[in-house]
Formats: structure tokens, sequence, C-alpha cells
């Protein structure tokens, strides 16, 4: 990992904490952690570092590594240059200097393990629109995206809906395989990008409200396809304000855009949300309207 693209430090450390565990679980391999100098010194914590080696990209004599402090007291692979030569390859290429513990000592292979999304049936249903509800917000509560609601209504205006109106919803169940989790009055279906926090601040409850309903063992790991219990009818109450102004970015979304959809400008989101580049939004972002 060398580029970021604004994401603060706690949250690129959590991406790559998912990231790594991730593939650790699904090939029950040990992984590392590759990066630059400069963020191996100020960007990963010493959690990840305790956890994982470090495969390290420096341009320079690597003997000095020795004497930088970083969050790892040791290197098992560097990356020296990015202009070797090898006979038979035109043009330039990475060189590597490896110590032995970059080898494996499980050589079994990668064991074949199904796509958390193949077990999702959709199913369809009507919802009754509220007062107050937006087609972004319906969207989210519903684990779907405003462009498959604006395509299996007809809708020619996704701004526009009114109090009473009836519209089908395709929501997501699983057929088989592990229970889903959660029999309460909304249940969210996990989309790529989401983070726990999203989540919590798009229906107005606190992150560890989803932990403890889901039973969840480590909350920086979700996968896109889960079902998460958000909230049971009987003992917690949704923040309607606080989930009808947030809006999940959806692929090919730009600020730009979200902005005239509801009336704003970028300025005003970017001052809104801290955004420290409006160029840079990603699908499952929440954005506060």
């Amino acid at each position: 990992m060398k580029y970021f693209g604004g994401v603060s430090v706690e949250e690129s450390n959590n991406i790559a904490r998912v990231f790594l565990e991730s593939v650790k679980r699904l090939t029950n391999k040990e992984v590392i952690v590759y990066s630059d100098l400069s963020n191996a010194r100020d960007r990963f914590s010493r959690d990840i570092a305790d956890n994982y080696e470090l495969w390290i990209a420096y341009y320079g004599d690597y003997n000095n590594l020795r004497n930088v402090e970083t969050a790892w007291e040791r290197w098992i692979g560097v990356q020296y240059t990015d202009r070797g030569y090898v006979p038979g390859i035109r043009g330039n290429v990475d060189k590597d200097l490896y110590t032995e513990n970059i080898f494996l000592s499980d050589t079994s292979q990668i064991p074949n393990n199904e796509n958390p999304n193949d077990s999702i049936n959709t199913e369809t249903k009507s919802y009754t629109v509220q007062s107050g509800d937006t087609l972004s917000s319906i969207a989210s509560r519903y684990g779907t995206t405003v462009q498959e609601l604006v395509n299996i209504n007809n809708l020619s205006n996704p701004n526009l809906i009114y109090p009473g109106e009836i519209l089908r919803i395709t929501t997501n169940s699983t057929t088989h395989g592990e229970e889903t989790r959660g029999t309460g009055s909304i249940i969210y279906t996990v989309k790529r990008g989401n983070t726990l926090s999203q989540i919590a601040n798009a229906y107005g409850v606190s992150v560890s409200h989803i932990v403890e309903m889901n039973n969840i063992q480590n909350p920086n790991l979700i996968y896109p396809g889960e079902k998460l219990r958000i909230t049971e009818s009987s003992n917690t109450s949704l923040n309607p304000v606080t989930r009808n102004n947030y809006y999940t970015v959806q692929t090919g979304d730009t600020l730009s855009g979200i902005a005239t959809r509801y009336g704003v400008t970028v300025n005003y989101l970017v001052n809104l949300n801290g955004i420290r580049n409006p160029n840079l939004i990603y699908p499952g972002q929440m954005i506060k309207i």
C-alpha cells in the first residue's frame, strides 16, 4: 500500500486491517504488507506491524534502513529499484531482496471459497413512501441502490417521490449456508466499501449497537452481501433526521452530480462532510446532505 487519497491514518489502518484479515481468512495463508518508507514510518500502526511482516520499497542503500524507525523492527523484503534490467525483458523492472522469512511454510493449495454474494437471492416487496423519505434513504434502508429503485419503478425523476406513493423494492435474502443475522425490523445488506461507522451514521445508531445486535467479533471486518440487523422495533427507534440526510455514493457518482441532485453546492457538501478532495469519493461512502 502506497497511496491513500486523503484518507485519514485511522481509516487507512482500518481498511488495511480488514483487507489483510480477509485475504488471510480466504486463502489460509500468511500475508505481508507492502509499503514505501514514508508510510511504514508514519502511516501504519503498531497493531498491524505486530501481526504482519513488511515488504518495503526503498530506492537507496537498504542497509540504512536499520537506522530508520518504523512500526516494524525489521523487513523481510525490500524493493530497492524499479529501474532494474533483466536480459530478455524490454524496459525497466523491479528488483527485490528477500530474507528466508518471505517464503510460505504452508504450500497447500488455496481453498476454493464461495463468494458471500453467491448465496443471496432477491425478493420483491412493496413500500409506502413516508413523509421525509428520499429515494437514497429508502435504498440504504433496504440494502439496494437508487438506480435499482428508479429502474424497477420506472421513475422519471429520482428526486420526486411523495408520501403515499407505493414503490417496489428488490431486497436480498440468503437461501442456504449460515443463517442470516437478526430478525429485526430493518435488515441492512452490506455493500462494497461500507464500514460499520458509515452504516451506523446512516441509521442514527451507534457502532456498538450494531456490534451487539449482530454479535460481531471484529467491527473492522464486514463483507459485501453480509446482512446486519440494525434495530428491533420493540426496543430501538431510528433517528429519521439522521437517516434521511445521508446519501450512499453509487458507482459513477460525482460530488457535483450529488450536489445538483439535492439542490446544494459542492462547497456545501465539502464543508459539511470534511472532504479533503472533492474529486475523490467512492462507492459505499456516506455523504451527509
